[in-house]
């Protein structure tokens, strides 16, 4: 008996001795949620897509019904031939319980300062400390809706230190 209380007591330490403490660095960290939502947007010509009218819609919710949700976003613009694009300075915003709202093809262009119309496709980077809703509304036409796709952003998590930008700009007040 007193053999079994002794391996017992001796397997208890070793797995309290496992378990990671609480250190200065990992309060120094920060659980972020990001969410990439294509847009495509303007009248395009045959060289990259079909041609036509194409329009993004991406709605964003806050899904909490007690806590405002604090985000920022941003725009990747993706160019032809593998060559990366610019991308646009940080907006913040906040949505309350229940909140949504709604960033389209004119949001686009006024945040990327890309002329209204003129044929656009990149990223849409939406940066949260909550978990948010994000889902994309697609369509494309030549005088009238041809297709119509709707598509759930999924969350990626990412854990990086506070004095990160992107950590710093979400927590600041307003």
């Amino acid at each position: 008996m007193k053999k079994t209380i002794l391996i017992a007591s001796l397997l208890l330490s070793l797995a309290l001795l496992s378990v990671p403490l609480p250190t200065s660095a990992q309060g120094q960290q920060l659980t972020i949620f990001l969410y990439a939502a294509k847009f495509v947007c303007g009248k395009a010509d045959n060289k990259i897509v079909a041609p036509g009218q194409y329009f993004t819609a991406i709605n964003v919710h806050n899904a909490s019904p007690t806590q405002r949700a604090i985000y920022i976003k941003r725009f990747a613009i993706a160019y032809p031939d593998e060559r990366p694009g610019p991308i646009s300075a940080i907006a913040r915003g906040i949505l309350s319980p229940d909140e949504a709202m709604e960033i389209d093809c004119e949001n686009i262009y006024k945040h990327t300062n890309v002329p209204s119309g003129q044929f656009l496709k990149g990223f849409a980077l939406i940066y949260s400390l909550s978990e948010l809703d994000v889902v994309s509304v697609y369509t494309a036409g030549h005088s009238g809706v041809e297709t119509l796709h709707t598509e759930r952003v999924p969350v990626r998590r990412f854990v990086i230190g506070r004095s990160h930008p992107v950590a710093r700009r979400l927590m600041e007040q307003p």
